[in-house]
C-alpha cells in the first residue's frame, strides 16, 4: 500500500501594514495584519502604538471599515477614523492591483 503524504494548501503570506497616524497633534504608530475569515471577507487585526490588538471589518452601514469586536477596549472615534481610511486605501489598492 503507497502511502501519500498530505499536501497542504499553501496560503498567501499576509503582509504586514505599518503607517504612521496623526491625530490631533499626535502620531500614533499602527500596525495591521489582514486576515480571512470562512466566508472570503478580510479582516484586519490593529494595535497601534503596540497596544492590543483591535479587528476591523467591513461596515455595510457605514460603508467602510471599523472596529467590529466590540468587547475589544474602546478607540477614540478619530483614531478609528484615520485607521479606517488607511485600511480603505490599503484594500481599493489591492483590488486595482489584481
Amino acid at each position: 500500500m503507497e502511502h501519500t503524504k498530505f499536501k497542504r494548501s499553501k496560503r498567501r503570506k499576509t503582509e504586514n501594514i505599518v503607517f504612521e497616524l496623526p491625530v490631533n497633534g499626535r502620531t500614533y504608530n499602527v500596525s495591521a495584519t489582514p486576515f480571512n475569515i470562512a466566508t472570503g471577507e478580510i479582516r484586519y487585526r490593529v494595535s497601534y502604538d503596540n497596544g492590543p490588538v483591535h479587528v476591523f471589518a467591513w461596515d455595510e452601514g457605514l460603508n467602510r471599515y471599523s472596529e467590529a469586536d466590540t468587547q475589544a477596549d474602546i478607540i477614540l472615534p478619530a483614531i478609528e477614523m484615520g485607521i479606517a481610511e488607511r485600511l480603505n486605501e490599503y484594500a481599493s489598492a489591492i483590488q486595482d492591483a489584481a
